[in-house]
């Protein structure tokens, strides 16, 4: 299990994404991607799935 750049909780999936506050790549997870989806210039780069 990977941690969230955001809260760190662990987590199978993460959203790796950037918005206007976080303008470099970050993983997030699902609750936390809800709240960055929101953002200005908010940018999807992919999904990690750990098996």
């Amino acid at each position: 299990m990977k941690k969230c750049d955001l809260c760190h909780e662990q987590d199978k999936i993460h959203y790796r994404v950037k918005s206007i506050l976080y303008t470099d790549w970050i993983f997030c997870c699902k609750e936390c991607w809800s709240v960055v989806s929101r953002q200005y210039n908010y940018s999807y780069g992919g999904t990690r799935k750990l098996k």
